[in-house]
């Protein structure tokens, strides 16, 4: 996920207080809370430091050397990207982070980008906690600022669902659990979000927020596969203040929007497989729901063969306990034949 810009100035100067570790110390140009620009002479390489918490220096050292890996794969995909280096910061948990900051981290989201300030943050204790991958949790976090970086300086005019549907298909790895399949019932009774709607924020609640990263990284990836990645990323570039992402991709695929919007429902629907795996994934308790009948039948009789080996039992221990006279009696009463 991403910090909209509007709480990124209110809080770069919290951040910029924040020590860089225990026993690191920031790296030289970060007094500013911001890496000195790109230098023409090699590649951009972001800071990857220490935050707040008590975080093992081996766990930074993990973050460092997937960061420096994913960039190498990064720019085939953003040329000449990053032109700026950034921070990386990796808190020991969300609890040691400073309120301002925690406020804007979802619920199970282990990390977030805060675009135009040129840091990442990675909270390795979520990660830890919700069983994401951490390389996913970097990567994502890098596609949004080198999307950011790649677009100057028209990066506030990004969509937020194009910024989080590329990162969760670049990285390959959904937010917050979505599935494609948690839209299907709400595209079948017409109710999916508009994108217009997703524009800016996302829902807030738990449910209507995982299904924005589905609905988001769905449409994206289908944008991928139907135009390429480096046509949707000239599309990107071509936003500016007097031509929208829309717009600019309307331009681009020769499509109007809704257009685009219907032929992704139809995807969505028919080709995406989500109807099936939703399907499937009710098969065992659709199974269950059939075989009831059967299960309370041999129950049935269960209990009643039970029931009947449970006389059967009760009756012998009364002949082994009777005194031996009766017992005779017994077998005689059942050896004389009953009168005519």
């Amino acid at each position: 996920m991403f910090l909209p810009r509007i709480f990124s100035a209110l809080l770069v100067a919290l951040v910029v207080l924040l020590p860089a570790g225990c026993d690191q110390a920031r790296p030289a140009g970060a007094a500013s809370g911001l890496p000195s620009a790109a230098s023409a002479s090699g590649p951009v390489e972001p800071k990857v430091v220490a935050g707040s918490g008590a975080i093992a220096p081996e766990v930074v050292d993990t973050v460092r050397a997937m960061v420096g890996s994913e960039l190498v794969r990064l720019r085939e995909i953003f040329p000449g990207m990053p032109s700026r280096a950034f921070f990386v910061h990796v808190h020991a948990d969300r609890d040691s982070m400073p309120a301002a900051l925690t406020a804007h981290l979802h619920p199970d989201s282990p990390g977030f980008a805060m675009l135009g300030q040129h840091q990442i943050h990675i909270v390795w204790g979520e990660i830890r906690r919700t069983g994401a991958s951490a390389r996913g949790v970097v990567l994502h976090e890098l596609v949004h600022e080198l999307l950011d970086q790649f677009v100057t300086p028209h990066g506030a005019l990004m969509p937020r669902w194009f910024h989080e549907g590329l990162a969760q298909t670049i990285a390959g790895d959904t937010y917050l659990g979505a599935r494609e399949e948690d839209l299907v019932g709400r595209a079948v009774t017409g109710r999916l979000e508009s994108f217009g709607a997703l524009r800016k924020e996302f829902p807030t609640g738990e449910s209507d927020l995982r299904l924005a990263y589905g609905q988001s990284y769905s449409f994206v990836a289908w944008l991928v596969r139907e135009y390429r990645m480096e046509s949707l990323l000239a599309v990107a570039r071509a936003t500016d203040d007097l031509t929208s992402f829309e717009r600019a991709l309307v331009g681009r695929t020769g499509r109007t929007f809704p257009q685009l919007e219907e032929a992704w429902r139809d995807h969505l629907m028919h080709g995406s497989g989500a109807p099936w795996r939703v399907l499937f994934d009710q098969c065992f308790s659709l199974l269950l729901i059939a075989a009831l009948p059967v299960l309370v039948l041999a129950l049935m009789r269960r209990l009643k063969s039970e029931a009947v080996a449970s006389t059967r039992l009760a009756e012998k221990e009364r002949e082994a306990i009777s005194p031996p006279d009766e017992r005779e009696e017994a077998r005689n009463d059942e050896q004389i034949p009953p009168p005519a």
